[in-house]
């Protein structure tokens, strides 16, 4: 297949704009999308549709970094995969094949954010420099350095993977048949090392008889994902009414940030007098008070900025920076003098690491707090104390729960050729967050500090019963797409005898994609093996067990 120039500029455009749902929380970088679009723009949607459902259930877990390790990147089978796939469909290559073949460049595209990500350790303090300075132009370009690497490295790696996809087409032609089947047993196994890591943030055992749940389910009674979640919600739902009802107090959380909030409330008399007149400055901090009306406007608009909470990611403050920039017009807002601007802006430069989701409710805090009459530095304990509880409550609810339930839906609907699986994966789980990030700003403008124990005590069932639905739904996905089938088999006098694969579905269907989930399941937990020893495990499997005829 020929690719034209301008389709090659079309690729790297679209990478480069998926590859900046990395850092915007927009879900852009998920196989699924980034191939169905290669799809549209080489004129084979079909082809991109299913390399991208295989590449999304593949990499559902490696957006979870395992044992320290750093995951694979979806750009990859989704850019890389998709071309691969599209370009080399009349050679035999099919989607399972192109997954296998486009590895090694999930690998390369991690290794380079990693790069950019150690580049932009040095632009915080570059950032405190121009805002002393007063080049706000500079500051919020250093804000948003990482995206703009980003979309650069991800025109070049889209750009090239088309203009150069006859050299690669080439290269796999070279490779004997005997590999070429391998690795497409190899890739057919991969999702199993997604489901293993995801398994091994949330199994455990309260949410066991879950995962047992799912199996049978899909297994036995052929029930689809969507009626096992819907299921497991229900049994999840019924358990939390029990646990709701045995617990009724909030925890001893609430007590320990509350105490360190309970200043806020009486700095709030002390600062109210120059709100009614007129919003005099504060002479202390610079803060010029806002009525409750216009705070609550300015802070709603602020919780849209969390999108551009990664936008500087580093390896030095991590999030730090952008969370400045996140605050940077509502700050001006508060602090007409530029000597007080300065002084926030830098002091909002310090450590933070939240999910951006959950980040409208510091921000929301931190508003408040400054327009009471606090300096961010006043707060800044008890911002630091939230963040730990709202990014491991955020990180499960996002990366264990919603994700993975559209993931499925999307995959399981563009399996069938449908384009309404990137469509309804990308619009329901952005409606979904996008909703979250304005009800978390609601919740912490009306309930301030105490909100971090309050969602410590009462939102700890609700993680569990989130964790129960995920696991019953990984359960069920380890049956129907891990594709492990052995070609063991007996014959005689010109007929099978007996089928090991027929045997095994009698009994336990599922079994071999189960136990070798299991297995890897196993050898995260128990071994602490790293990510990319299971994938290397499971490409040696799938090459060698093919070769020797063990496996189909």
């Amino acid at each position: 297949m020929e690719i034209h120039l301008w389709q090659c500029v079309l690729v790297g455009l679209w990478t480069a704009f998926c590859i900046t749902g990395m850092l915007t929380g927009t879900y852009l970088t998920r196989c699924l999308v980034m191939a169905a679009g290669v799809g549209v723009i080489l004129g084979d949607v079909q082809t991109g549709l299913a390399m991208g459902a295989v590449g999304e259930l593949a990499f559902l877990g490696f957006g979870v970094s395992s044992g320290g390790s750093v995951p694979p990147n979806p750009v990859g089978p989704g850019i890389v995969g998709a071309v691969l796939a599209i370009t080399m469909k009349g050679q035999g290559i099919d989607a399972e094949a192109a997954l296998a073949y486009s590895f090694p460049f999930a690998i390369l595209v991690q290794f380079l954010i990693t790069g950019i990500y150690t580049i932009s350790t040095g632009f915080p303090e570059k950032a405190r420099r121009a805002v002393d300075a007063g080049r706000y132009g500079r500051y919020c370009l250093l804000a948003n350095g990482t995206i703009l690497m980003f979309a650069g490295a991800g025109f070049v790696i889209g750009f090239a993977s088309a203009f150069h996809a006859q050299g690669l087409g080439n290269l796999i032609a070279a490779i004997p048949e005997w590999l070429t089947g391998g690795l497409g047993t190899a890739g057919k196994m991969l999702p199993a090392v997604g489901f293993a890591v995801i398994l091994s943030v949330m199994c455990g055992w309260d949410t066991g008889p879950f995962v047992i749940l799912g199996y049978g389910a899909a297994a036995y009674l052929n029930v689809p994902v969507i009626g096992i979640a819907l299921f497991s919600a229900a049994f999840a739902w019924i358990l939390y009414e029990r646990k709701e009802g045995a617990d009724v107090h909030p925890g001893e959380a609430e007590e320990n940030i509350s105490a360190k909030a309970n200043g806020l409330e009486n700095t709030k008399a002390g600062v109210a007098e120059n709100t009614e007149n007129g919003g005099k400055t504060d002479r202390t901090t610079g803060v010029q008070p806002l009525p409750d009306t216009e705070l609550k406007r300015i802070s709603r608009r602020t919780a849209l900025r969390a999108y551009f909470l990664q936008n500087g990611y580093n390896y030095g403050n991590y999030e730090g920076l952008s969370y400045s920039f996140v605050l940077f017009p509502a700050l001006r807002r508060l602090f007409p003098a530029e000597k007080d601007l300065k002084r926030e802006l830098k002091d909002s430069m310090s450590y933070c690491s939240v999910n951006p989701n959950f980040l409208p409710i510091l921000t929301s805090l931190h508003l408040t707090s400054l327009n009471c009459g606090l300096s961010g530095g006043d707060t800044r304990d008890i911002r630091t104390a939230m963040m730990g509880p709202l990014a491991g409550i955020g990180d499960s609810l996002v990366q264990f729960c919603i994700a993975p339930v559209f993931s499925t839906l999307g995959a399981s609907l563009a399996e069938q050729g449908s384009m309404a699986g990137p469509v309804i994966f990308l619009l329901g789980i952005n409606s979904l967050l996008l909703a979250l990030k304005l009800s978390n700003e609601a919740l912490g403008f009306r309930l301030g500090n105490s909100l971090a124990g309050r969602m410590q005590g009462y939102l700890a069932p609700l993680s569990l019963a989130a964790r129960r639905v995920g696991c019953a739904v990984i359960a069920s996905l380890a049956v129907s797409s891990v594709d492990i089938r052995a070609s063991v088999s007996l014959s005689g006098q010109g007929k099978e005898l007996f089928s090991l694969q027929d045997f095994l579905d009698t009994l336990f269907p599922g079994a071999l994609p189960v136990f070798y989930t299991a297995m890897l399941f196993y050898l995260l937990r128990k071994k602490k093996w790293g990510m990319y020893r299971l994938v290397g495990l499971t490409m040696a499997v799938g090459i060698v067990l093919h070769g020797a005829g063990v496996l189909a």
